[in-house]
């Protein structure tokens, strides 16, 4: 097991090396110090561009496919000029032969596919990279879509994600960069991402959830799910017929008005973000359909993003802070959200910020772009080694996605304006008296907690200092540092005495004319004492240039 294991590790560290390769990446792979791993020589033809890294992840496969869609949303990780090619990754597959389709399905369900469903399309609707979808119909005459995960992807898609974890603990450990950005979390994050889409479960609770949310609104909804014809690798769910959301001539030529559309589609999400706390994480224009009345149907709801309390709360006190050009506040409220990795100088995170704030302050409200402004934060938060939780880099992606669609519709569309009124209403929210007394409520039971826990730490306390077993530890921000500095200075003292002894070892030879003579009548053996003596303090001298301590 643990060889075949190690067998597959092999091909496709071999596998990734040549894509890389065949797209130019080889530099980088030798900067990384991975050539050996992945059986690669560095090009003086490589080429890393931003293209050709979107065209080495679509070559690689899912796994690598839907890991870059996650770095499209983390501006804080990879440079703008690469989440823009990042977010035209298709995720497109060869299409599987319908007979391996209808297998899994009769598998699933344990009966022959016609008894499942009256009708079952064999050509797929689309095929993606973790399932391929077929339109259908039930036995009552519903029209239904049935999403069916490919064969024997769960496994591949595993052993990538262990490749990737691997590779992420190798570059921890020889790369600051890679510790500061975390890149361990990050696979752990996406390994809980990918296979949470992969259980199909998962995705008919979100659609459900979201269904159940947007009830109270006729002009949005989300697909009904069949649960009795869903399980972890098929999902059926309602047919929503009408048109993709940024064709706005087939919109007009029905009489629907984009202009309307565009302002239905952004409230709905605002309520889902800022009343709801429950959103549809990836609305890109296929995922948004138009029907023949004007209503608007969400759906692959695969990724959906929970905001908790305190995200929330962070989130709507930030945007109070940029609509009163406040940069302190903002920058206050920045360090209360995000974690600092290290010291961070106050001052010039505050005096970026304000930089970046300036930028939109003078903007008209039509033109001021939410999205863009959460990335460049959290870039420049990164900058200053603050990380956020993932829920802020998900709101960017969508505020980006949303105004993008509802500028295709209505090109004087104001994102800002829009989302006054839903600010202003979650904010009462949090002001109401229910609000107020829910917080009160637990700030005194963790009072509460805290004062009836205390006697027992004391006497803990109390008791490990009278047995002599407490131990206090601390940590001194900046020593580490001062430690390396005190490790090279003893070195090179420690050189600088065995330069000195040798040199004294080589003149008392050289006094007391022992030994064989050797060049300018020297002995051999004091001669090659000084010579010895002369190297290591050469190295000694250059040491102390490279540092710049002369």
């Amino acid at each position: 097991m643990i060889l075949e294991k190690r067998r597959r590790h092999v091909a496709r560290y071999r596998e990734i090396g040549a894509v890389l390769a065949k797209y130019g990446w080889t530099q980088l792979i030798a900067r990384l110090g991975l050539a050996e791993l992945f059986r690669t020589k560095p090009s003086a033809k490589a080429v890393e561009t931003p293209v050709r890294l979107r065209e080495a992840l679509e070559e690689l496969g899912p796994t690598f496919i839907k890991l870059g869609q996650l770095l499209s949303s983390r501006p804080d990780i990879v440079p703008e000029v690469y989440i823009k090619e990042l977010t035209k990754l298709q995720d497109t597959a060869p299409i599987v032969p319908t007979p391996d389709i209808i297998a899994i399905v009769e598998q699933e369900f344990g009966r022959q596919v016609r008894e499942v469903y009256h009708y079952f399309d064999p050509n797929p609707v689309a095929a993606a990279s973790l399932g391929q979808v077929h339109a259908a119909a039930l036995h009552s005459g519903e029209e239904v879509i049935v999403k069916v995960q490919r064969p024997h992807i769960v496994g591949a898609i595993d052993t990538d994600i262990e490749i990737m974890r691997g590779l992420a603990a190798f570059l921890e450990q020889r790369w600051e960069t890679a510790r500061l950005y975390g890149l361990t979390d990050l696979i752990d994050e996406y390994s809980i991402m990918i296979h949470e889409e992969l259980d199909y479960t998962h995705e008919a609770h979100n659609t459900e959830k979201l269904r159940e949310k947007l009830i109270r609104n006729p002009d949005v909804t989300a697909p009904r799910v069949y649960w009795d014809l869903t399980t972890p690798k098929v999902l059926t769910i309602e047919r929503i017929r009408g048109d993709k959301v940024t064709d706005v001539h087939a919109l007009r030529e029905k009489g629907i008005d984009p202009k309307a559309v565009a302002h239905k589609l952004v409230s709905a999400f605002l309520q889902q973000i800022f009343v709801d706390a429950f959103f549809h994480a990836d609305p890109h224009p296929g995922n948004i359909i138009v029907t023949s009345n004007g209503a608007i149907g969400l759906v692959d709801c695969g990724q959906a993003a929970r905001l908790d309390h305190t995200t929330k709360s962070g989130l709507l006190r930030l945007l109070i802070a940029f609509e009163q050009q406040n940069a302190r506040d903002f920058t206050d409220e920045l360090l209360s959200i995000g974690v600092a990795f290290g010291p961070v100088n106050v001052r010039e995170f505050t005096h970026d910020i304000s930089k970046l704030l300036r930028r939109y302050y003078d903007l008209p409200a039509r033109e001021t772009d939410l999205g863009g402004l959460l990335s460049r934060v959290l870039n420049v938060s990164a900058h200053h080694r603050v990380r956020f939780p993932a829920q802020f880099a998900i709101l960017a992606k969508v505020f980006a996605l949303l105004q993008d669609v509802a500028k295709q519709l209505d090109p004087d569309f104001s994102f800002t304006d829009a989302a006054k009124p839903y600010i202003g209403r979650a904010v009462r929210t949090e002001l109401t008296l229910e609000g107020l007394l829910t917080e009160f409520f637990q700030a005194v039971s963790d009072a509460k907690r805290l004062a009836f826990a205390l006697p027992d730490r004391a006497n803990e306390l109390l008791r490990r200092l009278v047995e002599g077993t407490l131990k206090l530890e601390g940590r001194v921000l900046g020593l580490e540092d001062l430690t390396t500095k005190i490790d090279k200075l003893a070195n090179r003292l420690s050189f600088a005495m065995i330069c000195s002894g040798i040199v004294v070892a080589s003149s008392i030879i050289v006094a007391s004319g022992r030994g064989r003579d050797g060049l300018f009548g020297l002995p051999t053996l004091g001669l090659i004492g000084y010579i010895l003596a002369a190297i290591f303090g050469i190295w000694l001298l250059i040491s102390i240039i490279r540092g710049g301590r002369l």
